[in-house]
């Protein structure tokens, strides 16, 4: 059986798909004054309430489907996929309170931060050394001395290097809040490798879990 089961990996392609629904929706149903580039997705909730509920209910499946995939990434350290699962309540709770006009509620802002902070440090926690004792499911990376047997997406440069490059964008787009002019650009690149790199690793280790099955099978 894949160390990674086929729900994880379609819940972690959901996530790139969802964020692709929300710029579109935030793009067409939005008056002429709005600007992707330099209005956040959130925005949505200032204008009529359909379009709130659609960001409730589009921020909400993107929260849940990150808490999936978190629970399906089994050869992932238990830590790593408990800071991801928290990023993923985290932006729930943003769903659950969302903006209202102009107005953002601390909650929202404090959610949102945190969803960005789990969903872009859990890459560098992934490639943590385990401890010796044996787990009861198998479990990438192995223990020291066999860093070049793990995975390329839980080797440490690749996981240090990506938790750097998400959290350098939230810091970019920190830098557009709370009138930059470019803070939807910086979001979207911020949530958008925040959404990309779960399915990548989902689908690496997905695959890398198929091979034993696979070679068993034809020998």
């Amino acid at each position: 059986m894949p160390a990674v089961p086929w729900w994880a990996v379609l819940s972690a392609a959901a996530l790139p798909v969802l964020l692709v629904i929300g710029w579109t929706t935030a793009a067409v149903r939005q008056p002429p004054g709005y600007d992707p580039w330099a209005d956040m997705i959130s925005a949505l909730s200032s204008y009529r309430s359909l379009d709130r509920l659609i960001l409730v209910c589009l921020l909400a499946a993107l929260g849940v489907a990150h808490l999936v995939t978190a629970i399906g990434l089994r050869p992932v350290r238990p830590l790593a996929r408990l800071v991801y699962a928290a990023g993923g309540l985290a932006t729930v709770v943003v769903a659950a309170v969302p903006k209202v006009d102009s107005s953002t509620p601390p909650v929202h802002g404090i959610a949102a931060v945190l969803a960005f902070v789990g969903l872009a440090v859990w890459p560098a926690l992934a490639v943590l050394p385990l401890p010796h004792r044996a787990a009861p499911v198998r479990h990438w990376p192995e223990p020291p001395g066999t860093i070049r047997d793990r995975p390329w997406v839980l080797r440490p440069g690749v996981g240090y290097a990506t938790a750097v490059l998400m959290l350098g964008l939230g810091l970019w787009l920190a830098t557009q809040l709370p009138h930059g002019g470019l803070a939807g650009l910086a979001e979207r690149f911020t949530a958008g490798s925040e959404a990309l790199w779960p399915l990548v690793v989902a689908l690496t280790l997905f695959r890398r879990g198929r091979r034993p099955a696979a070679t068993d099978k034809g020998g």
